[in-house]
């Protein structure tokens, strides 16, 4: 518990570090897409740094087990990310049935949705929009998520559920989850400000992001449990990819309805947690 202060600080500090650098470039966006990402990614080697000087420093003999990286069989790796997969993509498409539920709004054209995006960006439409998001479907959802995975392994979740959770296990599992979920939140803070996923909203914004990643925090954590920070970072990923999808089925995707990342997400990641708990008592019961 004494070398946490060491990998927040690292983690907070540089992420906080790059948020200033594009507050300072004009905010989110003002770059030019490619160079928001960069900076964006950029942001997201916090935790990942700060799990990686910590590993160096206080564990060795056991880094890459530290970082969740070893101690698993490539089998359960694989079953537990799928399943990290399914389960985030199941979220985000439940998220929109019950958000059209809650608010009483038509549901999206997913074509008009598009085609408007492009317009907005100043983008001429490359080819037909039906077309465009068939593609984006069946090809871009896909690649995004291994991508994603592959990306958040060696970052973010490198840093919270990898080094982190286990230092904080020993407060069992839900405070564990609440602690990580409140700084994952938190860590957001720089960013939400700037209007990423909650414009408009300020600290309120930073508040509901923090209720969004306490929430999504068993999740991971119970990935992480069962198949290490790549499962961790395969529930991450695909939430990544698939949230922004989802919102092309909404027409009004506006707080506090915009589907996984407003109530009817948070509505249905709630009803889910009791299954979190039947699940680790299950396992603990075949232990026993």
């Amino acid at each position: 518990m004494r070398v946490i202060p060491v990998f927040l600080l690292i983690a907070f500090g540089f992420s906080w570090l790059v948020a200033w650098q594009i507050q300072a470039s004009g905010g989110l966006g003002a770059q030019g897409p490619l160079a928001s990402v960069g900076l964006l990614s950029l942001m997201m080697m916090g935790p990942a740094l700060g799990a990686i000087v910590c590993a160096l420093l206080f564990d060795r003999g056991r880094r890459l087990a530290a970082l969740g990286l070893q101690g698993f069989s490539l089998g359960t790796v694989a079953k537990w990310t799928g399943l990290a997969w399914l389960v985030a993509i199941l979220a985000c498409g439940l998220a929109v049935p019950v958000t059209l539920l809650l608010s009483g709004q038509a549901m999206g054209d997913p074509v008009a949705m598009i085609t408007a995006q492009l317009a907005a960006a100043d983008q001429d439409v490359p080819m037909d929009p039906a077309t465009l998001l068939v593609i984006q479907l069946a090809i871009g959802l896909p690649v995004g998520i291994l991508f994603n995975t592959a990306f958040l392994t060696i970052s973010e979740e490198l840093g919270w559920r990898g080094w982190l959770q286990p230092r904080l296990e020993g407060l069992g599992f839900w405070p564990m989850c609440l602690a990580i979920g409140v700084l994952w939140g938190l860590w957001h803070a720089p960013i939400v400000l700037m209007g990423f996923n909650y414009p408009g909203l300020g600290w309120t914004g930073v508040a509901v992001m923090t209720l969004f990643t306490t929430l999504w925090t068993p999740y991971h954590a119970l990935s992480r449990e069962r198949g290490g920070v790549i499962a961790a970072a395969g529930m991450h990923g695909t939430l990544n990819a698939v949230a922004g999808v989802s919102l092309l089925f909404l027409s009004e995707p506006d707080w506090p309805w915009n589907g996984p990342l407003g109530v009817g997400g948070f509505v249905v990641l709630a009803a889910g947690l009791p299954l979190i708990a039947w699940a680790r008592a299950g396992k603990k019961k075949r232990a026993a």
